[in-house]
């Protein structure tokens, strides 16, 4: 028998050691990947409840006048349960034009608006997810929604 033969024919451990090379890159894939759908998840539901709770003021089925009985009573509820409605800032302003409204942020601020006097206001909703997958990963989602008192 030729030195070296009984290598060829002992693939015993072959498949636990290319496993092993590979592992690490497919769940680091595959952990990014249900982040991914995660953000993607979170930032629909935040724009849902951001244009729900703008059309329950806009239809003025409620009208709070203070942003903590507003993100209780008109956006938590809309707001999905994978989501802490506690991290959640609501900015609640009116605005003159369109331009003025893209150009808003800033400090969170709530100001409802007199219902009926045609004011355009613009309802911004952040919200901020540290995800326990990736170590320091913060992000910070906004969902916007803008409509007229009527």
């Amino acid at each position: 028998m030729k030195a070296g033969a009984h290598w060829k024919k002992a693939r015993s451990g072959t498949v636990a050691l290319e496993f092993g090379m590979i592992a690490g890159a497919f769940f680091a894939l595959l952990l990014g990947v249900i982040e991914l759908a995660f953000i993607l998840y979170a930032q629909t539901a935040l724009d849902y409840a951001a244009k729900e709770a703008s059309r329950e003021m806009q239809t003025e089925q409620l009208s709070p006048t203070d942003p903590t009985t507003f993100k209780s009573a008109a956006f938590c509820p809309f707001l999905s349960g994978f989501l802490n409605c506690g991290s959640v800032s609501i900015n609640l302003i009116p605005v003159t034009d369109f331009q003025t409204a893209i150009q808003a942020g800033g400090t969170p601020a709530y100001h409802a608006g007199q219902p009926g006097d045609g004011s355009l206001m613009l309802l911004q909703a952040t919200y901020t997810t540290g995800l326990p997958i990736w170590p320091l990963n913060v992000m910070t989602l906004v969902g916007t929604a803008a409509y007229r008192n009527e």
